[in-house]
This record gives structure tokens, sequence and C-alpha cells, in this order.
């Protein structure tokens, strides 16, 4: 329509008067604004990119499948950039991994026109910020969405749930590369130590790039349950839940999850189903009932007979 304006106003002015150059001067410089504003490109209009919401923030610990998400509306012919914050080359461009590590690249979901740039393997140096950015034509900048990958580089695994009287047993491994000096255990923010006579035992192995810290318990109470922590000299910590069960809390389990669907933590820290004076009482009073329904058919047709 502009243009159209334009030229009726533009032979009108060869041969008239200055405010007619002027009022053509005024519709080109409208068209430049509304141009501006609503993103057209000539007579046709196209909307512009923006993201939408996805975590800014992603935990993973070393070895996981590390997933930075990136979710944008109106790409159209775009491109998307992965990069490293302070970083000018890139990591992946569209589909395509310009980075030489093989653990990077980059998973694009047509439906949700989802751009995730994966790190397999994840590791230390990999912390930091990355930028998922939108090749335009103005400032990059404009167009990038920050996310932050954190590493944790301590894990604490062992005993979670452990049948009262049974041992528990908890190992720090903390691999972040660098050297630690030692590694500190709580129990519910109070430091724990070693403890011979009441069972309580704690071993450190440092290696050259790693350190583990094992807690054993030798007969479990309902004093142990709580949240243990581990922490590093470096500041890096990791905390889990252990739960001491009676009998009445495994009976409630073996109802929520099953009869025998139990799991229970061995004394080697692994999850194994173990049978239990609960789950033996459980499978005789089924057995029983099922013996009495099997022999009811046959009472019935005596007293039919008889």
């Amino acid at each position: 329509m502009f243009r159209f304006c334009r030229r009726i106003v533009g032979s009108y002015c060869e041969s008239r008067s200055t405010f007619c150059l002027r009022l053509f001067g005024v519709l080109v410089a409208v068209q430049f604004i509304v141009s501006v504003a609503t993103g057209q490109r000539g007579d046709v209009a196209t909307p512009w990119p923006f993201f939408k919401p996805t975590p800014q923030n992603v935990t993973y610990r070393i070895g996981e499948r590390a997933v930075m998400k990136c979710r944008v509306a109106n790409l159209e012919s775009r491109t998307i950039t992965w990069r490293r914050h302070g970083q000018t080359h890139p990591l992946t461009i569209g589909e395509f991994t310009f980075a030489p590590d093989p653990r990077l690249s980059v998973d694009h979901d047509q439906k949700t026109d989802e751009w995730s740039l994966v790190i397999e393997d994840v590791r230390p140096d990999d912390e930091g910020s990355y930028l998922c950015q939108i090749t335009v034509k103005t400032d990059p900048n404009k167009y990038s969405y920050r996310i932050q990958l954190n590493v944790k580089t301590v894990r604490l695994t062992g005993t979670e749930y452990v049948e009262l009287g049974r041992p528990i047993r908890l190992l720090c491994n903390a691999s972040s590369g660098r050297r630690y000096d030692h590694i500190a255990w709580f129990f519910e923010d109070r430091p724990v130590d070693a403890d011979v006579t009441s069972g309580l035992f704690i071993t450190t192995k440092f290696e050259t790039r790693s350190v583990q810290s094992t807690v054993v318990i030798a007969k479990s109470g309902a004093r142990h349950q709580g949240v243990y922590e581990c922490r590093t000299s470096g500041g890096d910590t990791d905390s889990m839940a252990v739960h001491v069960l009676d009998d009445f809390l495994i009976n409630q389990r073996k109802r929520n999850k099953g009869i025998f669907a139990d799991r229970i933590i061995g004394e080697d820290g692994s999850g194994r189903k173990m049978p239990t004076r609960a789950s033996t009482a459980a499978h005789d009073s089924a057995l029983s009932i099922w013996l009495q329904l099997s022999l009811l058919p046959s009472a019935i047709y005596r007293l039919i007979l008889f």
C-alpha cells in the first residue's frame, strides 16, 4: 500500500510544489518506522523470533548426560547457534557440530522447535554458561538465551532403606580432578566421627584424581535414621536420607509396592529382595485362603447331594 501511495504522490509531485515533495518524504519515513516496528519485509509481515521458557540453571553429576534445552518460536529460516559464554567460536550451528569434542551434539525436536545441546559423560571442566543464539542481522546478543550448567563432583550412594538391626553402608566418591585434603561426614548437620565401640567405622582412600570415603554402621537402630551428608575440603557436598524400617514399616511398604516387591538394601549396599517374617506370614495367609476357596465347590456339591 505504501508503494502505491508513493507512486501516486511521486507522479503528482513531479510538477507540483515542494509541499508534495515533503509529503512524499513523510510517507517514506512512515513506511520505514512501520516496517521496523512490525518486522515487515516489503509488504509481507514476518514475526520476530522469541525464546520460550526452559530451565536456565541445570545440575548434573560427573559422568551423566547433560542436556540444555532451548525452545524458539517463529524461527522460520533462521539458524540456532550454541556457544560457550565468553568464546567466539560456535559449538554447533543448526544441526551440525563444530566442536572437536565428540561428546557434544545437538538434538532438534521439529515438533516443538526445541534445540538441545547434549554433553555426554559430563566433566567438571564442562561447568559454565552456555548461549543459545538466533542468527539475525542485528545484534546477536539481543537474541541469546543463557543457561548455566553445574557439575556436581561429589556423589553419595549406599543404603537408603535398611531393616532394623542390619548394617548401613554409605560411600562418598569425589572425583573432580583436583586434590582433596579430607572428606567430612555429617548426620542431621552434626559432625560424624568414627566410634569403634558403637560399631561406626569410617575409612578414606585417596587416589590421584579422586577420593573415596566410606561410613559403615554395623547394626542399625532407629537413631540412625535421617539425612547423611559428605563434604570435601573444596566445599563440594552431597546428601541422602536413610530410612530404618521395623516390621510395621516393612509391612506398610509391602502394601504400597506389593506383597513380594519389597526392596531392602543388604550388607553389600546393593538392592535385593529379602524374605522377612512379615512376608512369610503374608504368604502363608494367602496360601491358606487359596486352599479354602479351592475346596469350596466340592463342599457345595456334597451339600446338594446329601
